[in-house]
């Protein structure tokens, strides 16, 4: 081999070292692993915005998936009740959210188990919602379907602190102050709607539909006396 392609080899060899060496990544290197909280959130994140959307068969789907990885996930369990529960399935749900019953997220699955019961059995529908709230006590949503199942069954002075915790617990949200104006309409207090209605802005279409609630619950009412034995 003459001289040039001596020094050639050379040159080649002294190359690739320097990648090696470039590329070779220092002692106390450490690779970045994913935080595997933040991957648990970004995957419940996922199936509820699904839900949210009503979507609940891709919610299934995607439950499914990530039930092969943890099958026993108290999140995933609940969250497939829910999807099952506004599919209708309320056998399956019932056999999920019981599945619940002890842990962290008991309030909630008595929550799902209270809806569920609302058009069924009025009574053990508010018994699963005290249930959930007892859980849950600042849960504005739980105090809201607790204290409209209690305007349902008549119960309008047991309704009245649950809706006005809902409403003071989250003042911005519309749903528990028109149920409390429901509530006074059912009452007969015409006054304190009329000034609730000022105070959440609720415009005239607003307060008609209102009313109508009102009217359809007097109705279901007369309706579940008519078939009580007397």
């Amino acid at each position: 081999m003459n001289r040039l392609s001596v020094l050639v080899v050379a040159l080649l060899l002294s190359g690739c070292a320097q990648r090696v060496v470039r590329e070779t990544p220092p002692d106390d290197y450490e690779p970045i692993a994913a935080d595997p909280s933040k991957v648990v959130e970004i995957r419940d994140d996922v199936i509820r915005g699904l839900l949210d959307k009503g979507q609940y068969y891709a919610a299934l789907a995607h439950i499914q998936e990530q039930k092969q990885a943890a099958p026993d996930s108290a999140q995933l369990i609940y969250l497939e009740a829910e999807a099952r529960r506004h599919l209708g399935q309320t056998a399956a749900a019932e056999l999920l959210y019981r599945r619940l019953m002890g842990g962290a997220l008991e309030g909630k699955a008595w929550h799902g188990i209270g809806l569920m019961l609302t058009r069924k059995d009025l009574e053990g529908a508010i018994r699963a919602l005290r249930s959930a709230s007892a859980k849950l006590p600042t849960d504005v949503e739980i105090r809201n379907d607790l204290g409209y199942a209690l305007m349902e069954a008549g119960r309008y002075s047991e309704a009245l602190p649950e809706l006005s915790t809902a409403a003071e617990l989250a003042p911005a949200q519309l749903k528990s102050r028109n149920n409390l104006i429901i509530l006074m309409l059912l009452t007969g207090n015409q006054p304190g709607a009329d000034q609730m209605a000022k105070q959440a802005s609720a415009t005239a279409e607003t307060m008609k539909r209102l009313r109508a609630e009102a009217q359809s619950i007097r109705s279901r009412q007369a309706a579940r006396s008519s078939r009580t034995p007397t």
